[in-house]
């Protein structure tokens, strides 16, 4: 508490206290709140820093269908939309296409490496983060294996905060796989 005097009419001094949340208190409570929030943020920051930028994730499958099948779905990508959940839609160009996601992400792809056993690609998000995707197709008796392996960099500290949160390359290979593995029966594949 500190004392504060106001004049009165005669020259006499009344005092009272005012409580110790004033104006200069409550300026204090905003600059500890202040400063306690940019620690916060330097925290997160330094955090991210330390992340690696760059994530992988592998997973494979014995797919009950030829690799000439499989090629066939994995190529048919404007045909994504209606088997792999999460996709809007797909935009085919001249040099690649771009995924829409449900939430309103666009995901630009380019091929680099398309052949009978291997499939290549670049990719690049309109949330920050790009790499590469890469389907390595197998014959095997009446099946084909496909290993898919999924390489994504996020350069913003605070996006690799983010990514470890809400993205794991391993367990989205993973369902890619298992929408692939449904659409490949769905096409024709032994079940």
């Amino acid at each position: 508490m500190e004392k504060s005097g106001i004049l009165l009419p005669g020259s006499q001094i009344c005092y009272r206290f005012v409580p110790y949340a004033t104006i200069g208190g409550k300026m204090r409570v905003l600059t500890i709140g202040a400063l306690l929030l940019a620690t916060a943020a330097l925290a997160t920051l330094a955090a991210g820093l330390v992340l690696a930028p760059t994530r992988q994730g592998t997973a494979e499958r014995l797919l009950p269908g030829r690799p000439e099948l499989v090629s066939e779905i994995l190529a048919d990508v404007a045909a994504q939309p209606g088997w792999r959940s999460g996709i809007a839609s797909v935009e085919v160009g001249p040099d690649g296409w771009v995924e829409r996601t449900e939430q309103g992400e666009a995901i630009t792809f380019r091929p680099v490496v398309q052949s009978a056993d291997r499939i290549e690609l670049q990719f690049e998000s309109t949330r920050g983060y790009r790499g590469t995707w890469v389907g390595e197709i197998t014959a095997q008796g009446d099946g084909t294996l496909l290993r898919v392996t999924e390489t994504a960099t996020t350069p913003s500290p605070v996006g690799r905060i983010l990514s470890r949160l809400f993205f794991d390359p391993q367990a989205y290979s993973t369902a890619y796989l298992d929408a692939l593995q449904i659409e490949v029966q769905r096409r024709g594949g032994a079940s």
